[in-house]
Order: structure tokens, then C-alpha cells, then sequence
């Protein structure tokens, strides 16, 4: 390692800095292998691939829009065993191997005859599949220390901005290729980001040793006990409550806007503005992570994200209507993005790296459900009572209770580094 590759870390020693060389060739190899290596591609092909496919095949678009679905269902129950296994094996052997399986079954699905069973099952293992980029965050979470919140935000942009990427490359296979061509490009885009992961993924860094105490293995609750402690409940429990509203009102926000006087250039407008208020949202929630060592952190954004809920309920097409509205919307979309590093940073601070991929699977069937749910129930909610205002106080209340949720975690339990000693949680 070159010598200005390392810093002097707190205790005087010597320690590599969080911008080396060889930080930044991992960091690289993250990058490329979420945004091309993974699921990404298939599901931004989704919206793409609707009418030519209904249009071949006499689907309904309700039968086709379940491919997100069995993608989601698929994920959902395989985290937790990929998950497992991800800590059990290692990272490169899972996301490598999960990586040349995407590729192939992405090629695979360019095979379909016109059996709905064949497009769901394939989208199904894809999302099974794909669980193994768990392995991501594992390697992110412990390549940066001074910096981690701001490096796990960072990262939360960059897969906001996938699609700006990932659409005219599929676009254009589409237009040159049809669409049995989008799945072989896709899939030969997936296997060729191998190389790179071979060559610059690497397993999660060891943590640094404390001086005086001899590091048998890397710290961290084991899976069963993290299971038993309030933490990860009510880590889980303020994920699933957060993601609803998030996901929920994601297709019926401009329906709602035009139902309250809301004209169509300013309901799109505000779509807009709360993309970019996300993006800067998770800057600053990846600043706040790095600078305030308590995940009470998380609170001020949820009373913002409580906020601006509440707001929504007092649309109109007059200037003061419009006036809240852009103020909830930006904080919706600033808080919002503030909390998206938090859930990765607060597991690794309360259990630490040994079972990380586990503790993660586990956690993730909670947020897949709530990200199904979510958005038909909201058009129940409508269907049956004609309005979304009823949904949106649920909303509200659920907000409010993940402050609660926030402020009761405690004291971290392992320091910046990961390899402090096990504190009281609480």
C-alpha cells in the first residue's frame, strides 16, 4: 500500500485512509456491479417492455405488472438464507456467483413463448437471485470508517441516478433488437461486469484491532441474538412503517394533486422537485450519520417526514394550496432521502459486520411487504371511500410512531471503526 494511502488514526497508529487506491478500486467495483452486475437492469426494463409484450402475447397490463411483484416475493423469501450465506461463504463467491445466474436467467427469459407462469417464474428467481447483492452492503459498510454515513449516502444517490443510465440502454436495444434482444443485451451486460468484480471486489475489510486486545474474529451479534433484541425491531418495524407512505403514494401522488385543484404542469413539477430534494436529503442524512453518534439522528427527519404528510392534507389549486404543497413535497422528498443511508449504518453500528448479510436478509421480507402493499391499499382506500385523505392520516399516524421508534434505540454498540467492544445497548 503506498504511503499516502495511509493516515494517523486516533490511537497514533498508522491506518489506511478512506480515499486510498485500492478503497477506491472496491468502491468502483460496488458501483458498476449494482448499477450493470445486478437486478437493477431487468426491473428498470419493466416499464419499457409493457406494450410490446402485452401487445404479442394478450396479457393484461395487471397480469404483466406482476413481474414486480414475483420479482419482490422472490427476493423477499430468499434474504435470508442468501443472506446467511453471504456471511457463511463469503461476499465474492455470492455476488459473483449471484451475478453469472442473473446474467443467464436475464438471457433465459428472452425464451418465452407466451405462458404468463414462464414470465413470473423468471422474475421470481431473478429477485431470489438477486439477493446476493446483500453482499454489497457488507463490503461498503465496512470499507469506510471516518466517512461511512457520507459514503452509504453517496452510494443511495448513485442508484437514484441508475435510471438515467439504465433506460436509454435498454431503449435502445429495444428499438435495434426487439424485446427477446433487450433481455440477451441485458443479461450479456450483466455477465460482463465479472471481470471487474473478480479483479476489485474484495470481502469486507477486517476492523481495525484495539490496541491490547487480540481480534479472534471480526465483532458482531450473532444473528439469533440480534433476532432477540429491540434494535432490530424496532429498526425493522420503523423500516416498514417509513416505507409505506414512501412507496404507497408513489403512483397516486399526481392523481391526488389533480383531485385537489392541482393543474397537471404543477403536479409534474413537484414530482420533480421532490427527486431533487431526495437527492440532497440523503447528502445531508449521510453528514448527519458522520458527525451525530447517536441514532436518534434519524427522529428530526421523521417528525420532517410527519410534517410534510400532515400538509398534503390541505391541497388546492389556489396559490397557498400549491404553496404547501411545494413545501411537503421538498420535505418529503428531503427527508426521505436523508433516512435512505441510515438502515444499513445503524445495523452495522448496533450488530456490528459478523452477520450482517443475515440480519439484513432477515429484515428484508418486513420492507418487501410493505413495498407490496403499500400502493393498493392506498387505491383501495380511494376505490372505497372516493378519497386518499383517509390513507394519508394513517400515514401521518404511522410516521409519527417511528420518531418514537428512533429516539428509544439507545447507544450504538460498536464505535466508527466496528471493533470497539461491546457497550450496554440500552
Amino acid at each position: 500500500m503506498q504511503r499516502e494511502d495511509m493516515v494517523i488514526g486516533l490511537a497514533g497508529a498508522p491506518e489506511e485512509s478512506d480515499f486510498s487506491s485500492r478503497k477506491l478500486k472496491v468502491a468502483a467495483a460496488i458501483i458498476v456491479g449494482t448499477l450493470f452486475g445486478s437486478t437493477v437492469l431487468p426491473m428498470m426494463a419493466l416499464g419499457l417492455l409493457l406494450l410490446p409484450m402485452t401487445g404479442e402475447f394478450g396479457w393484461s397490463r395487471t397480469s404483466f405488472s406482476l413481474g414486480m411483484s414475483a420479482m419482490m416475493l422472490g427476493g423477499s423469501l430468499s434474504a435470508p438464507v442468501l443472506g446467511t450465506l453471504v456471511d457463511r461463504l463469503g461476499v465474492r463467491p455470492m455476488i459473483i456467483g449471484g451475478t453469472v445466474l442473473v446474467g443467464l436467467m436475464t438471457m433465459v427469459l428472452s425464451l418465452q413463448t407466451g405462458a404468463l407462469w414462464q414470465f413470473l417464474a423468471g422474475f421470481a428467481l431473478l429477485g431470489a437471485i438477486g439477493s446476493t447483492a446483500i453482499g454489497y452492503a457488507k463490503v461498503l459498510g465496512s470499507l469506510f470508517n471516518k466517512h461511512r454515513g457520507k459514503a452509504l449516502a453517496i452510494f443511495g444517490v448513485e442508484s437514484s441516478l441508475a435510471g438515467a443510465l439504465a433506460v436509454p440502454i435498454i431503449q435502445w436495444l429495444l428499438v435495434n433488437h426487439g424485446w427477446r434482444g433487450v433481455f440477451v443485451g441485458m443479461g450479456a451486460i450483466i455477465l460482463a461486469t465479472i471481470p471487474l468484480l473478480l479483479r476489485w471486489l474484495q470481502e469486507p475489510d477486517a476492523p481495525a484491532v484495539v490496541p491490547g486486545i487480540a481480534a479472534v474474529e471480526v465483532p458482531g451479534v450473532p444473528l439469533a441474538e440480534a433476532l432477540r433484541s429491540r434494535q432490530f425491531w424496532f429498526i425493522t418495524l420503523a423500516g416498514f412503517l417509513a416505507i409505506i407512505p414512501a412507496i404507497g403514494l408513489l403512483p397516486h401522488m399526481i392523481p391526488y394533486m389533480l383531485s385537489r385543484g392541482v393543474d397537471m404542469n404543477s403536479a409534474v413539477g413537484m414530482v420533480a422537485l421532490m427527486s431533487v430534494a431526495m437527492a440532497v436529503g440523503t447528502l445531508a442524512g449521510g453528514w448527519c450519520l458522520d458527525h451525530f453518534d447517536t441514532a436518534k439522528v434519524a427522529a428530526p427527519f421523521s417528525f420532517l417526514s410527519t410534517l410534510a404528510l400532515f400538509g398534503l392534507l390541505f391541497l388546492s389549486g389556489g396559490s397557498v394550496g400549491v404553496a404547501i404543497l411545494a413545501a411537503s413535497t421538498a420535505l418529503m422528498g428531503f427527508a426521505g432521502g436523508a433516512k435512505r443511508p441510515m438502515g444499513t449504518f445503524f445495523q452495522l453500528r448496533f450488530f456490528g459486520l459478523r452477520d450482517f448479510g443475515g440480519i439484513t436478509g432477515v429484515q428484508a421480507p418486513f420492507l418487501a411487504l410493505g413495498m407490496g402493499i403499500a400502493p393498493p391499499v392506498v387505491g383501495y382506500c380511494y376505490d372505497r371511500l372516493g378519497s386518499y385523505e383517509p390513507a394519508l392520516l394513517v400515514m401521518v399516524g404511522m410516521m409519527a410512531v417511528t420518531i418514537v421508534l428512533y429516539l428509544a434505540l439507545g447507544p450504538y454498540r460498536y464505535g466508527r471503526d466496528l471493533a470497539a467492544l461491546p457497550r450496554s445497548a440500552g
